[in-house]
């Protein structure tokens, strides 16, 4: 059996359009980097963008290999935290990885990409536990650069319900536009920490 987080944890990572969800998410595990770069150019810094996946999918294979525990790759997550310059913000990327992957696997996992990036340096990464919390969400449909629509509107429903919003956002992007050319397939969750006023 090969384990789908996305339908483990159903309420993190789907949703239906048209709609603000409020919902308090449960402590996950993630692998993640932070870095500098453009605000929503292709979803993604480009930038050091495979230091995380790369990581996760050592670890996808170590699991499955030590423990015959398998795991689908999750979609990855920024949270933008704030203006630097006029093209850079800074940001926190990240892939959520199950429980069972501990610090000596990662440990293990990193050398082993390290390796690979041969001369160049490696972007540095953590395995570190993430309480979101309290949150309010909604899927984003289209372009990456239109998201921010998406965040003014649920920072107006999240005030107008009586809720102090964090200033950091949460994107995840649901679908790679890889495999998606067209911009208007693009699916992205955007979440906002909240606390009642």
């Amino acid at each position: 059996m090969v384990n789908d987080y996305r339908k483990i944890y159903k309420p993190v990572y789907h949703m239906k359009p048209d709609m603000i969800e409020l919902l308090q998410v449960p402590p996950l595990q993630f692998i993640v980097q932070e870095g500098r770069g453009r605000l929503n150019t292709l979803g993604r810094p480009a930038e050091d963008y495979w230091a995380v996946w790369k990581t996760v999918n050592q670890l996808k294979r170590m699991s499955k290999e030590r423990n015959n525990y398998q795991f689908k790759l999750m979609p990855h997550e920024i949270v933008w935290h704030e203006k630097v310059s006029e093209e850079e913000w800074t940001f926190t990327e990240m892939m959520q990885v199950p429980d069972s992957i501990d610090f000596d696997m990662y440990d293990e996992a990193n050398r082993a990409v390290e390796k690979r990036y041969r001369k160049q340096i490696m972007p540095k990464t953590k395995l570190i536990m993430i309480d979101q919390g309290f949150c309010i969400q909604k899927l984003h449909i289209g372009h990456y650069r239109e998201s921010y629509k998406t965040v003014e509107e649920l920072r107006k429903y999240a005030e107008d319900h009586g809720y102090k919003v964090s200033e950091d956002r949460r994107e995840i992007y649901l679908n790679p536009p890889d495999c998606y050319p067209t911009p208007d397939r693009w699916e992205t969750i955007v979440r906002l920490q909240i606390k009642a006023l």
